[in-house]
């Protein structure tokens, strides 16, 4: 009769002290975490959704993907570089353009010195055989590939 009423007894202390892991997370925590990291969370301040590609245009005034909306223009040297693209938004009405590279966060203005060259000074955007190449002070980094 004694073993009968040790069983419910020894099944509690299974139940209540055994198999727990030690990676649990208090639901305090679980919350924080939930609400910190919400998927999708991640507009900036200027309403644009970078986990989908997006980023502020200076020139279009939106949301824009550089890669869908501009010019790609491919690293030309790749040994000192990881970078494969950077990618140019012309607009000819407003006399600028708009650089993208992934190594800057914000893009890159520049104005228009003649029909073919853009610039600010340290970067050139030239459009040379219909091709355009940007170039930091003298040195070309990027160019648009020949079709």
């Amino acid at each position: 009769m004694k073993a009968i009423h040790l069983i419910p007894l020894w099944t509690f202390g299974i139940f209540t002290f055994g198999c727990q892991s030690t990676n649990t997370t208090s639901s305090a925590t679980a919350d924080t975490l939930m609400t910190s990291t919400a998927v999708g969370s991640d507009t900036d301040s200027l309403g644009c959704k970078g986990s989908a590609g997006y980023i502020w245009s200076q020139i279009k005034k939106t949301c824009i993907r550089p890669w869908e909306e501009g010019i790609e223009l491919r690293v030309m040297n790749t040994s000192s570089s990881f970078q494969t693209a950077a990618y140019v938004v012309v607009d000819s009405i407003q006399r600028e353009a708009e650089v993208f590279m992934a190594e800057d966060q914000n893009s890159i203005l520049l104005k228009q010195m003649s029909a073919q060259n853009y610039s600010n000074g340290n970067f050139n955007l030239t459009k040379e055989d219909h091709c355009w190449t940007l170039s930091l002070n003298d040195t070309k980094l990027y160019q648009e590939p020949i079709m």
